[in-house]
């Protein structure tokens, strides 16, 4: 017998979202892209690897077959020759992202687990990539950085994985008061909004596929600059980003509250690697209208403690796992209809090294999902000095491509404002421990923001 549950409505959820899809561009798969230097290795040795580490992830020895109640994980072998093939792309960075956003829209072949592993090389002389894709539906962020951790980093025991919850319990059992609190927060977010819904431009199933970068020591500058986390901070860049790009190009948007989705890991050591997902989409409404940057870290964060709250995390444990089917079929089902529909924004770390033989990983670009009547959709991962992020995006959006250059300018600002540290106390609980924003690092901040805000405007 499995050792983990049937497919959950959530994760029924990711494969109807694709079935309303009405272009490649809006399917579930999600991923990464693994940035190495050093010699291109032989394909038949990278199967070799993997194929000795396929008995610790289950994720990638499962299907998802039938429907509904009768939805079960199956056990199937994958062919590695096909999972895991080889392929050349043209010189420089901007074929590398082309080729990637072409091989996004494969679709997933019946009856094989929903993986696949590409070794991209051609675009840079010392180096090569390794994009790895699967289905959402088959596994979440949290599960796409355990699976890479377990190929590519040191051997670890499962509770030292970077992205697990550690703070809830297998079998929750929730206090009633807290759970009172809890289904209150909930529904004070479940209101529709319609703030995407415009007669003008309908959200349609095209996307952009763009990523941007910047200092990972100017996230946790501004985080303890504020008192927040790394999240506040992406979150609150990701806001900003909406707030200054909706002055021109979304009017409706302009001087209201900006409901996010925010993905809650509720995966527990005693899950790792198991397909399905295991977190729950729970919104929150940040603040919107014009605002200096620093300001509106200090209203985000002052929002957020909910998203990290041990006893928060217990009820929606709960709710996953405990809730009878139909009724957690229902909530997924209210969740998703229009008009309640807005923008996804997640945040990953990497906290281990990775790499391939002699090939070190330099850089992580993570792959997210935007399904459709969702607006946007971005993810953000910090691996070493840099933080990346994945940004899809509706083109019915208008001047959308504009978006991330606002994002790494707002990370920019928030930099800038950023005291030196003065002391080496540990962070809180829960947050990411910071590094000192020297000057040069927030010039270098400054620098790329501009740098991207010229290239976009160059594009446009």
């Amino acid at each position: 017998m499995n050792r983990f549950p049937d497919p959950s409505p959530a994760d029924l959820a990711m494969v109807n979202a694709e079935r309303l899809a009405e272009h490649p561009d809006a399917n579930s798969t999600v991923g990464a892209v693994l940035h190495m230097t050093g010699a291109v290795p032989d394909p038949a040795g990278l199967r070799e690897h993997v194929t000795a580490r396929l008995a610790d992830l289950p994720c990638l020895t499962h299907v998802l077959t039938g429907d509904g109640p009768t939805a079960r994980w199956t056990p199937a072998v994958p062919d590695l020759a096909r999972h895991v093939r080889e392929q050349k792309v043209g010189s420089g960075p901007e074929a590398l992202e082309a080729t990637v956003r072409l091989l996004l829209r494969e679709p997933w072949p019946e009856g094989a687990p929903a993986w696949r592993m590409l070794l991209l090389h051609g675009h840079v002389p010392d180096g090569f990539a390794l994009l790895y894709l699967t289905h959402h539906a088959v596994q979440d962020g949290a599960n796409v950085v355990t699976v890479l951790e377990t190929l590519f980093g040191p051997r670890l025991p499962p509770e030292q994985f970077s992205v697990l919850a550690r703070d809830v319990s297998p079998v929750p059992r929730p206090r009633l008061c807290q759970a009172l609190r809890s289904t209150v927060t909930l529904l004070r977010h479940a209101g529709r909004h319609h703030l995407w819904q415009s007669a003008s431009h309908p959200l349609s199933s095209r996307r952009h596929t763009l990523w941007a970068q910047a200092p990972s020591a100017g996230l946790q500058a501004a985080a303890r600059a504020g008192g927040a986390s790394t999240n506040d901070v992406h979150l609150t860049a990701v806001v900003h980003a909406i707030t200054r790009w909706a002055e021109d190009a979304w009017p409706r948007a302009v001087g209201l509250a900006v409901p996010v989705m925010v993905p809650v890991n509720l995966r527990t050591p005693d899950e790792v690697a198991a397909p399905g997902n295991r977190l729950f989409l729970t919104r929150i409404d940040l603040p919107g209208g014009t605002m200096p940057v620093d300001r509106r870290l200090a209203r985000t964060r002052a929002l957020t403690p909910v998203l990290k709250s041990a006893g928060h995390k217990t009820v929606l444990r709960a709710a996953l796992t405990r809730l009878p089917r139909r009724l957690f079929q229902r909530l997924v089902a209210a969740s998703t209809v229009p008009g309640r529909l807005t923008v996804c924004a997640s945040y990953l770390v990497v906290r281990r090294r990775l790499r391939y033989g002699e090939a070190a990983v330099h850089r992580i670009d993570p792959i997210i999902c935007c399904p459709p009547g969702v607006p946007m959709a971005v993810v953000a991962i910090g691996y070493g000095d840099t933080t990346r992020a994945c940004f899809r995006i509706d083109q019915a959006l208008p001047d959308a491509d504009s978006l991330p250059a606002h994002w790494r300018q707002a990370l920019a600002d928030l930099a800038a404002t950023a005291p030196p540290a003065t002391g080496c106390d540990p962070a809180p609980a829960g947050r990411t421990p910071a590094v000192r924003a020297t000057p040069g690092v927030r010039a270098l901040v400054s620098r790329l923001a501009q740098r991207s805000t010229a290239a976009g405007a160059r594009r446009r």
